[in-house]
């Protein structure tokens, strides 16, 4: 089954906490963009300020750091039922993978544009959902790369009955290209906020899926 995950990215509290309020109503499952300044340029906040928040919302983390195994426990903590981590960070991916499983969390695991497709195959029999990056990570708002979607494709030949979510440049009129490439979960952030209401935003992605 098709779906619509929203994601928040953001170092402000107070927007955090607005944009979570918004999306709740919305939806059973918010993505938490975490950025630790180091994998990519930007910092967000922390397991503490999303606790804070209090989200009514299953959460997913992203986990866009260097050193994901250490974020783990914090977010488990919290009650999150997924957790992504990057293959271009340092710790060793068989170890977080374990570390997330522990928790009894969801473990995926996610690939910028520039990576080859070759970095997670050793692993993505041992993970629920592959998050492939249509932009490079860090900033929302950036153009979607449309080469992202060979490395979909790919994916969905070899392990066919895994979960592929695509995160960056998501709007409606990318939206059916991505799910005609075998995309399952369409990841959309800046598009919901940019412009316009965010339930008749929220209304127009969910159209793709029907």
């Amino acid at each position: 089954m098709k779906s619509v995950v929203p994601s928040v990215l953001t170092n402000d509290y107070n927007e955090l906490e607005r944009k979570i309020r918004i999306l709740e109503q919305l939806t059973d499952v918010i993505q938490i963009d975490i950025m630790d300044g180091e994998l990519v340029p930007n910092i967000s906040l922390g397991a503490e300020e999303v606790k804070k928040a209090n989200p009514k919302s299953k959460l997913e983390i992203h986990l866009m750091v260097k050193n994901p195994k250490a974020y783990i426990e914090p977010f488990a903590n919290i009650g999150a039922f997924r957790a992504i981590f990057h293959i271009e960070s340092d710790d060793d991916p068989l170890e977080v993978i374990d570390e997330i499983k522990k928790y009894n969390m969801e473990p995926g695991i996610a690939i910028n544009p520039p990576t080859p497709l070759d970095k997670i195959l050793p692993f993505i029999n041992l993970v629920d959902v592959v998050l492939v990056m249509g932009v490079n990570p860090g900033f929302q708002g950036q153009k979607f790369i449309p080469e992202t979607l060979d490395k979909v494709k790919a994916i969905k030949k070899i392990r066919p009955e895994i979960l592929i979510e695509l995160d960056g440049g998501v709007n409606p009129e990318i939206g059916p290209n991505l799910i005609s490439a075998g995309v399952d979960i369409l990841n959309v952030g800046s598009f919901l906020f940019k412009e316009g209401d965010v339930k008749e935003n929220w209304e127009r992605m969910q159209k793709i899926i029907k």
